[in-house]
């Protein structure tokens, strides 16, 4: 649901973050949602400040029920570098209010109970999101690490599956407290069930990352004629895996392909081995791109 703009970007208010407000009006928490949806406000706005002070533009923000997502321009085309920074702002700023929160409850008087709820509610998101999950900032951070090393597809799909565990262990976690104490802890279930669905959403548009990527240096390169290049130097036997992994967003590549003797057998610009993966899979070696 859109909530209207703020300095320019857009507020939406996720569906999932609407039924937990319910679920706490219900109780007659109401108080305690404003405390909440200041937390997440409080959140967000060091992922968008981050954001922006690296240069990107923030469109859209979207309050979820344990977080946010902002959505950047060109984001998904950044350097693992700048998603990890990005991704991070959002814990710390969160963790840095828990502890101020904590170090002032003897002085906060007859503020006590509401200082040491938001301190309990920082401290909650910033764990939570850095939990290695999608769409949570600790997922983001992972799969950017793995990024150095593996191609965004496969590191997504890794990142994904151990999200899928995190909401197994989520749901088996909320079913033994009920086995001990009769109780259904509702918040725990429905975190886990969102972070399934968010997570295979994920996954289904990893797929898409590569191509967009190499679509924006194309327009790039036809627009200014000149771009930055990187060139990789590979084994013809290397496969074509171990190559695209090391593609990063920021210049557009050109391998230079050697033979046992380091004898030069040819040249590929990044847009021939794209459409080579294609035709021949990402299993392929290079040698068989030259015949």
């Amino acid at each position: 649901m859109r909530a209207g703009k703020v300095a320019g970007v857009e507020l939406v208010i996720n569906n999932w973050f609407i039924a937990v407000v319910i679920l706490f009006a219900v109780a007659g928490l109401v108080n305690k949602v404003l405390l909440i949806f200041s937390a997440v406000l409080c959140h967000e706005l060091a992922h968008t400040l981050m954001a922006a002070g690296l240069g990107y533009k923030v469109r859209q923000v979207e309050l979820l029920p344990f977080g946010a997502v902002a959505r950047i321009d060109n984001l998904a085309d950044a350097g693992a570098t700048s998603e990890i920074l990005i991704a991070a702002a959002g814990p710390l700023a969160s963790m840095v209010l828990a502890v101020l929160c904590y170090s002032i409850i003897k002085e906060a008087g007859n503020w006590k109970a509401i200082v040491e709820f938001l301190g309990e509610v920082n401290l909650m998101l910033a764990l939570f999101n850095l939990l290695p999950a999608l769409p949570l900032d600790g997922g983001r951070i992972l799969r950017a690490l793995l990024c150095c090393r593996r191609e965004y597809r496969e590191a997504t799909a890794l990142v994904v599956t151990i999200s899928y565990g995190i909401a197994i262990m989520l749901v088996v976690f909320a079913g033994a407290g009920y086995w001990l104490h009769a109780t259904i802890n509702v918040t725990i279930i429905v975190a886990a069930v969102f972070l399934f669905f968010s997570a295979r959403k994920e996954n289904d548009l990893a797929g898409f990352r590569a191509m967009r990527i190499l679509a924006a240096k194309k327009t790039e390169l036809t627009t200014r004629r000149i771009m930055p290049t990187s060139h990789l130097t590979a084994l013809e036997s290397t496969v074509l895996s171990d190559v695209i992994c090391l593609f990063g967003s920021e210049a557009y590549y050109v391998v230079h392909i050697v033979d046992q003797n380091f004898r030069l057998c040819g040249t590929l610009s990044e847009t021939e081995i794209w459409d080579g993966l294609m035709q021949r899979g990402i299993k392929s070696k290079l040698k068989e791109f030259l015949q």
